[in-house]
């Protein structure tokens, strides 16, 4: 069977300013890393050694700190496979050697993030930011400076009456700019900012399809500094995404007590993954609980149970929740995380069934 090492690095350099201060906890990871070539047969722990050997050289000859606060590196020399991702929020450290990689963790983040488009519009200009935690990029965005009437020879009726025209001209205009960006740039929430009536004058002119993205507006004016527009996008986003959470935990909690297409607890939960009929799985951030896997089947178990599948031999997972999330992934199944203690009346996981 291949073996394939999992290694997470937090290398925040807001608590780990220098490589020496995160040195110690690289060397704990390769101990455990060490340790579980233990259970393998000899030559797995050749091959380990040079996973870590390809891990050490990266992190000392390729880590960019100046963006990077979390590392994931996956590792299989046998296969010749090794990928890295440089991610731009800390992670947990974790050191994990398995038949395939272990995605847990970067599934969490993913569904963790939630890209905002926020647009501030008033009669003339328009601003467009890509927002997402604390990285913001400003895209180009439509200006139309509408003449002055000063500049004009038009009555001062038929002016204001080209004017509205060029404000309604200047809107369609950053609704196709909204729609494009979003069509080669998705995201999960929109964020609308400027008087309540030029944003309800872009509102008409954006399509359904854009306008279900919309999350909620603020009253901020296109000239204030980014870091203030990309702040209250950030409080409206994790407001509305919380709302999501809190939701989708009363939905779970309803629909197992009615007895609804719904699992909770960790032994059930594993139990429908197992058998593929789970649609969602849900899990509270940071939940972790020791666990196995078959030998023989594959399936997931809680700690010290029997395979319930075909009774088969249960070989330990130090980590069976990080497991079942890789699993879902695996199988293309949705993944909620939850606010830590979200799900804790359910056993702090639990699952939407296919119907």
């Amino acid at each position: 069977m291949p073996a394939v090492v999992s290694f997470y690095l937090d290398v925040d350099g807001r608590r780990y300013p220098r490589p020496s201060d995160y040195a110690p906890r690289i060397e704990h990871l390769f101990r455990l890393v060490r340790r579980a070539a233990e259970h393998h047969e000899p030559h797995v722990a050749t091959v380990l050694e040079a996973d870590l050997a390809r891990i050490a050289d990266w992190l000392g000859r390729d880590l960019d700190r100046s963006t990077t606060r979390g590392v994931a590196a996956f590792s299989a020399s046998a296969q010749g496979f090794f990928e890295v991702f440089e991610l731009s929020l800390p992670v947990r450290d974790q050191a994990v050697v398995g038949a395939g990689p272990d995605v847990a963790q970067l599934v969490a983040i993913l569904a963790a993030s939630q890209p905002a488009l926020l647009v501030a519009v008033d009669r003339q200009r328009s601003r467009m930011l890509r927002v997402l935690f604390d990285e913001v990029e400003e895209l180009e965005a439509p200006i139309d400076e509408i003449p002055r009437q000063v500049d004009t020879d038009v009555e001062l009726g038929s002016f204001e009456h080209r004017h509205e025209e060029f404000t309604r001209k200047h809107l369609r205009r950053v609704a196709r700019a909204v729609v494009e960006e979003l069509r080669h740039h998705p995201a999960e929430h929109l964020v609308l900012s400027g008087s309540r009536e030029t944003v309800a004058q872009l509102e008409a002119y954006l399509p359904q399809h854009t306008l279900v993205l919309l999350s909620g507006r603020i009253d901020l004016p296109t000239s204030r500094r980014q870091a203030d527009l990309a702040r209250a996008t950030n409080e409206l986003v994790q407001q509305t995404h919380r709302r999501r959470q809190l939701g989708l935990a009363k939905e779970l909690r309803d629909r197992a007590i009615q007895g609804a297409a719904a699992v909770t607890g960790l032994t059930a939960t594993l139990d429908a993954l197992s058998d593929q009929r789970i649609e969602t799985l849900a899990v509270d951030a940071g939940f972790e609980a020791q666990g196995g896997r078959c030998r023989d089947c594959d399936a997931l178990v809680a700690l010290g149970e029997r395979c319930s599948r075909c009774g088969g031999t249960v070989v330990p997972v130090e980590n069976v929740v990080d497991a079942a999330i890789t699993e879902a992934f695996t199988h293309h199944v949705g993944f909620e995380l939850c606010e830590r203690d979200d799900l804790a009346d359910l056993g702090h996981i639990g699952a939407f069934e296919r119907r």
